[in-house]
């Protein structure tokens, strides 16, 4: 609810602060009740504890003992148990600072978090934090992750129980729920949580230091973060393994690894005393790396356990395929220059970053030896925004702490976003970073400059005469639709369906495969303007959006259920954001409209031959913006002769054609050729023929397999080629 004359961005910082001081809340009240884990069983004949018992195994109380049974068993009844709850007001101020302090960077940007469909915000929230489905992709770093995440869960619900029992269930009705019954299977959970943990640490460390994978950097941060967790949890076991071989109670056998891994420093250790040293040292030693570990968590890499989870909760639910449009009538400046032209959840991305690397390891232009690595952009503008001259000076972004090449040479394939875990988007960062070079400064890199041209003057980027557009239609007697006309299908034929000698084969054999089973289409004929999507990645919101308009204009005149498209750049923008601008209608790819034809066969494929070895590159736009993974491999695999094989790099782990961003009409002048890579990737499955569904990787892979002169060893179709030789 929000109270009258409050502002919408007031009530999100509002609610941002209440969740913030609720969940370290949570995390601060197993300190305060910490202490009890000491005497979790005071009153259970045969305990190990000795806090309250002259002789743990009878039960009998000592003075100590007495005073708790005085109070009616309340806890804190010692100094020492009062000196936990100092501890825990202690570590809250520090985290709060801490929380405080990131808040207050986070606010630097404007408002604009997300704070709506909560149901699959916290479906999300739920499947990814707590199920870890994101972080599992990958299988060591994942499970290492999820065994040390489930132990700080499990240990700290465990402790609070005792919180919960102690403050609430005992004082109001007298019942405690941790008794005989139960006690020994609240030791095993904690002794084998803390196992569980211990193990996940030491994979960490194994993976970090021994392993030590490329898409890792290393800090002393890092270390202390490790060393801080591996000495907590040995720690925590020698403290109460020695216990338990001091007292040789019938609880001990309920903690087997504190227990076994005590057993050999008892063997050191002579005496009882001695031994009762150790064990309150110990168990002192490993409070004290616990509420350290507490205090320095708002302050390290740690924090992601707050800062990760949130960005989580908050992800940006749009349409994959879309990016934020613009008001252009707004005043300037538009993109981003500065930190506060960000949103404060774009901000919130930054603390979110682990910097684990997966969209590192992903990124094709970072993988051909370019200057973007996404993983130091974000780095870099966290460093940006603490520090405190930075901030205060305001420099301009672009330049100073992410490079123009950096900003320019991103393929907006989607690797950085599809990979990540917490939900960073690095490359719509790229993307703010670009309008801005272009709607502030008019900076646009020279070879694209020629096509932002050529599409505003002649709808295409080749500047061809528009009234030639598609003019081998009327040779295959295709209809131009007119007002007034009704078509089951709008064909979306596209600049390259239209001009591109190679795709015009590719169109052609859609056409000719929509004769024949008899689907009622039409198109728009030289009435058809360019979709504007390079536009719009490179930067020029203003004129997509005119392209836009123009588009609508004519389409709202016609009469069609949906649009078919054979290229999925045309595909992504007139589903995903054409609707931005009040045009909602349904449109599809080729492949989905040919597999549901198939499924109904109303296409039957005659084998042309031998069996063929071929494999299948994933464009970028149809598979990570889209999802469209499975149509393509089920046409493939419906036509006998073909043999599909797998690229190791497949569906989410495609790997770009090099094409994307504009890149179709920039040089690429550093590092290694993105497609002559993709084409050494497809030659390693040992296929002969590498198919397509995309007319830009269509030109790309087919382009560089003339440069590379592998004519006679790997041909390059469009999946609609493949059809047609089979129909």
């Amino acid at each position: 609810m929000i109270g009258q004359g409050i502002k919408l961005e007031d009530a999100n910082k509002i609610d941002l602060t209440l969740w913030s001081i609720i969940f370290f809340i949570l995390l601060a009240l197993p300190i305060s009740s910490a202490h009890a884990t000491d005497y979790y069983a005071l009153r259970l004949p045969g305990s190990d504890c000795t806090l309250c018992h002259i002789d743990p195994k009878n039960g009998s109380l000592n003075e100590e003992g007495g005073l708790f049974l005085a109070r009616g068993y309340r806890y804190p009844f010692t100094l020492k148990g009062t000196f936990f709850y100092f501890l825990a007001t202690l570590t809250f101020s520090v985290i709060l600072f801490g929380l405080s302090r990131r808040y207050r960077l986070w606010h630097i940007g404007k408002s604009g978090a997300p704070w709506d469909h909560w149901s699959a915000r916290w479906r999300g929230f739920f499947l990814n934090v707590l199920g870890h489905r994101t972080i599992l992709r990958r299988f060591f770093p994942g499970v290492s992750h999820l065994l040390l995440f489930s132990s700080l869960l499990i240990l700290s619900l465990l402790v609070m129980m005792i919180l919960i029992q102690e403050h609430l269930c005992f004082p109001l009705g007298g019942t405690r729920f941790i008794g005989a019954g139960t006690y020994p299977y609240f030791r095993l959970a904690l002794d084998l949580s803390g196992a569980v943990g211990w193990l996940g640490t030491l994979l960490f460390i194994y993976r970090r230091y021994i392993q030590r994978p490329e898409e890792l950097d290393h800090q002393r941060t890092d270390a202390l973060s490790l060393l801080l967790l591996f000495f907590v949890f040995l720690t925590g076991f020698l403290a109460t393994g020695i216990r338990n071989h001091i007292h040789q109670s019938p609880w001990s056998s309920w903690s087997p690894v504190a227990t076994g891994i005590a057993s050999t420093f008892t063997l050191l250790i002579k005496g009882e005393g001695n031994l009762n040293t150790w064990s309150s040292l110990f168990w002192w030693v490993h409070i004290t790396l616990s509420v350290a570990f507490f205090c320095y968590l708002p302050f390290s890499r740690l924090f992601h356990l707050f800062s990760s989870s949130l960005s989580i909760l908050l992800r940006n639910l749009e349409a994959k395929g879309a990016l934020k449009k613009i008001d252009i009538e707004a005043s300037e400046p538009f993109g981003v220059t500065s930190l506060k032209e960000f949103t404060w959840k774009e901000l919130l991305e930054l603390d979110a970053c682990t910097r684990c690397g997966r969209c590192q390891e992903n990124c094709p232009t970072h993988l051909t030896e370019k200057h973007l690595n996404p993983k130091r952009v974000i780095q870099n503008l966290k460093r940006h925004m603490e520090d405190p001259h930075g901030r205060e000076e305001g420099p301009n972004l672009i330049g100073s702490i992410v490079t123009e090449d950096e900003v320019w040479e991103c393929t907006t394939c989607r690797n950085c976003l599809e990979h990540c875990p917490v939900f960073i988007e690095p490359m719509t960062k790229l993307m703010e970073f670009r309008r801005s070079l272009v709607l502030n400064q008019g900076k646009v890199p020279r070879e694209p400059y020629f096509a932002f041209r050529n599409i505003e003057r002649k709808g295409n980027p080749w500047g061809f005469d528009p009234t030639k557009r598609m003019w081998w239609i009327k040779e295959m007697g295709v209809k131009e639709l007119v007002p007034g006309e009704k078509a089951d299908f709008l064909f979306w034929v596209g600049c390259y369906g239209s001009y591109d000698d190679r795709n015009i084969v590719v169109a052609t054999s859609l056409v000719r495969i929509l004769n024949q089973v008899g689907l009622n289409f039409g198109v728009l004929g030289s009435s058809e303007w360019c979709c504007g999507i390079d536009l719009r990645r490179m930067g020029s919101e203003y004129l997509f959006q005119v392209n836009v308009e123009k588009n609508i204009d004519q389409l709202r005149r016609l009469k069609f259920e949906k649009i078919i498209t054979t290229c999925p750049h045309c595909f992504n923008t007139l589903k995903n954001e054409y609707p931005q601008f009040g045009f909602d209608l349904e449109v599809v790819h080729y492949t989905a409209l040919l597999e549901e034809l198939i499924q109904q066969n109303r296409i039957e494929f005659q084998p042309k031959g031998r069996e063929v070895k071929i494999t299948y590159h994933d464009s970028c736009y149809l598979g990570r913006y889209n999802d469209g993974y499975e149509p393509p491999r089920r046409i493939l695999s419906a036509m006998e002769d073909l043999f599909l094989l797998e690229m190791e790099k497949n569906r989410e782990k495609g790997f770009c054609c090099g094409g994307g961003g504009c890149h179709m009409w920039m040089e690429e002048r550093a590092g290694k050729r993105i497609n002559e890579m993709r084409i050494r990737q497809a030659l390693e499955t040992g296929a002969e023929v590498l198919a397509t569904a995309c007319p830009l990787c269509l030109t790309q892979l087919d382009s560089a397999v003339k440069v590379l002169n592998m004519d006679d060893r790997i041909r390059v179709r469009d999946i609609l080629e493949l059809i047609g030789e089979r129909i």
